[in-house]
């Protein structure tokens, strides 16, 4: 299974690569994100099935567990930085949503409730 799933992982980074030298128009520019973020959605999947299953989790010792929560805070950082800093750039194009809240309207907070 390791195997079959870096083997996988290979083969996304391969084309990862590929997709960002490709030059494309707008239409294959979003489909290029889109690969992207299912790459990203693919791997989370993948440690979230790792870290639920307390058995495998049981096997690593305390330093090894340390170290994928410090890599994996420092990728989820960078990501949500970088998250923050595209939806400021462009918040004029992304829609307004406006919460009611008893019988009243009150500014977007950016977070659906």
């Amino acid at each position: 299974m390791a195997e079959r799933w870096t083997d996988q992982s290979r083969e996304l980074l391969k084309a990862l690569g590929e997709l960002a030298s490709k030059k494309g128009d707008r239409f294959e520019l979003v489909n290029s994100v889109i690969f992207a973020l299912n790459a990203i959605d693919r791997s989370i999947h993948g440690w979230r099935s790792w870290i639920q299953n307390l058995l495998l989790m049981s096997k690593f010792s305390e330093d090894e567990l340390r170290e994928m929560k410090e890599g994996l805070i420092k990728e989820a950082r960078g990501f949500i930085e970088y998250d923050v800093e595209v939806s400021l750039k462009h918040r004029d194009k992304m829609p307004r949503i406006v919460i009611r809240e008893e019988g009243r309207e009150r500014p977007d907070t950016g977070i659906i409730a």
